[in-house]
């Protein structure tokens, strides 16, 4: 799984935004990695077998993300390529919308 700052600097190589001011930064930072995490969450519970959302509700009320993580790792096949595709396709629609190339 991929860690806020780890996906701070994803998004800010990828849209090569490291001059722009600070405040800047930070709205784009918020407002696509908000977007990220959303679609991030929804691949995963769209891949998430049905059988695993007990378990997945449950480790999800504890709050360990390190759970969270292992336990996913074990359902989803593949689930770290999951979440480098959806970050990838998240900022490559943003980058079009924006029309950055």
């Amino acid at each position: 799984m991929v860690t806020k700052e780890e996906l701070r600097q994803i998004i800010l190589d990828d849209l090569k935004i490291g001059s722009l001011p600070l405040d800047a930064q930070d709205k784009i930072l918020e407002k696509l990695g908000g977007n990220i995490i959303k679609r991030i969450t929804l691949a995963t519970l769209e891949n998430l077998p049905e059988k695993a959302r007990g378990e997945f509700d449950a480790i999800s009320e504890s709050g360990d993300q390190e759970k969270m993580q292992e336990f996913l790792k074990s359902q989803i096949t593949n689930f770290e390529e999951l979440i480098q595709k959806t970050i990838k396709f998240t900022i490559n629609e943003f980058k079009e919308l924006s029309g950055i190339k």
